[in-house]
């Protein structure tokens, strides 16, 4: 990838917007902005108002400098706040091009993810915060958006390179008792205090794979489907459990076209389910947009992992089967004396919605999955690596109970278990470990 280049992107969401955004970075971004500003930009940190001259236009705008390297990318970088039309912000960065081609500046449009790449390359965010970026763009829940803010906040990489210190340390000291292994008053490290050392680095790791989630668990969210026919009260319920108007509401049978999917959070813990809430059902002959109604609606239901059947209580009960299937008699205040079903609820007036919060938390404990105060969302590659390293490290334990001299063979398994935490923090070469025999241990000859 060139990283020679200023690049630029409108970073703001696609579409019409009161505001758009404008992002440059790379050597040169300056003078660019130079020679499309009506006055000189400053290289100082700051936010200024300028006017752009924009193929004719005089465009107002807000411009915020960045100077490198305290910057995202640690490159000089400039941002701009214009109205958000679209065809507007291309404009903006047609004329940044050309100006650069004019100063004999290479600049062009940036490539996806090529902000937080060059902010990984030069030293500004770990590859564990800059998959962080990624999964919080590709996020679906708020377990998911939960998870993601914990990777880009960096708590992993600090766990991996406190872990990764304490590995090295004890691999620094093995070491050093092989360098000075004919040295009979020169014990580096003694066999039980290594072995402790040991034993508590694991059950720290062995903590954090216990209490961690994978982020395909909590993108795998459970599907919960409201179903019935039309004017059952599907889409008042499916309101009521997101406590927001998300669906549209009418006497008028067959207002829900289309399928509706909202994540829903169903216990204190953070546990989420996908509630959807699609067409009444009815046979499939009619129009043709009557009859994408229902094939959507039953493909749907063949996904989900609870079905909530709905049907109003003033209705002669004919119940889908299967034990994936929620019985729910909606309207009960149309008829107070009906108690057949599961639950009875009157989303209008809000009885019974804790019993159905309840009764779905029970039927997709299983499945639901949350994410724990001190526990952190891993990729499979971090999984991985973490086994990895615990492995070695239970090997390296086994090495020194039942052969405390081999310490070239303890060292290996060390030196493997670090290799594969420098994965997630980062890699400390050999002459980091000698450093630390330098630091920790007195040579004293």
């Amino acid at each position: 990838m060139d990283s020679a280049s200023v690049i630029l992107a409108v970073g703001s969401p696609p579409g019409q917007s009161r505001r758009g955004l404008v992002r440059a970075s790379g050597p040169g971004v300056f003078d660019i902005f130079d020679r499309l500003a009506q006055e000189p930009v400053a290289r100082s940190r700051g936010i200024s108002s300028v006017r752009l001259g924009v193929q004719g236009l005089d465009l107002p705008a807000l411009l915020i400098r960045c100077p490198g390297p305290a910057s995202y990318t640690g490159e000089d970088v400039v941002e701009l706040q214009l109205p958000g039309q679209p065809l507007l912000l291309e404009r903006v960065i047609d004329a940044a091009v050309a100006a650069g081609a004019a100063l004999g500046i290479p600049v062009r449009r940036a490539e996806a993810g090529e902000y937080t790449s060059r902010a990984w390359h030069s030293g500004r965010v770990s590859l564990t915060e800059a998959e962080g970026v990624a999964a919080l763009i590709a996020a679906r829940s708020d377990a998911e958006l939960r998870a993601a803010g914990l990777l880009k906040s960096g708590r992993l990489g600090a766990v991996a390179i406190d872990s990764s210190d304490r590995i090295a340390d004890m691999l620094a000291l093995v070491e050093a008792g092989i360098d000075f292994t004919d040295e009979e008053d020169v014990v580096a490290i003694e066999p039980t205090e290594l072995t402790r050392r040991l034993s508590i680095e694991c059950e720290e790791l062995q903590h954090l794979l216990d209490r961690a989630v994978g982020m395909d668990v909590l993108q795998a969210i459970p599907v919960v489907v409201l179903c019935g026919p039309t004017n059952a009260g599907k889409s008042t319920l499916f309101n009521a459990l997101l406590s927001d108007q998300r669906a549209v509401v009418a006497d008028v049978a067959g207002t829900t076209r289309d399928a509706i999917a909202e994540p829903l959070q169903i216990d204190s813990r953070g546990a989420e389910v996908l509630l959807v809430d699609v067409a009444g059902l009815q046979d499939e002959s009619g129009t043709y947009i009557e009859q994408r109604m229902q094939s959507m609606a039953r493909s749907f239901m063949e996904q989900a992992d609870v079905l909530i059947h709905c049907l109003p209580s003033n209705v002669e009960a004919s119940w889908l089967e299967g034990p994936h299937v929620m019985r729910v008699r909606t309207k009960h205040d149309l008829d107070p004396s009906c108690d057949d079903g599961d639950i009875r609820i009157s989303a209008m007036h809000g009885t019974g919605m804790e019993s159905i919060r309840t009764c779905i938390a029970e039927r997709t404990s299983e499945q639901a999955s949350h994410l724990a105060a001190d526990a952190l969302a891993l990729q499979p590659r971090h999984d991985a690596a973490i086994r990895e390293a615990l492995t070695c490290l239970h090997d390296a334990a086994a090495v020194v109970a039942a052969a405390p001299g081999s310490s070239e063979l303890i060292a290996t398994h060390l030196r493997t278990s670090l290799d594969a935490m420098s994965i997630l923090s980062g890699t400390i070469a050999p002459d980091d470990v000698l450093g630390r025999v330098f630091a920790s241990f007195c040579i004293g000859k």
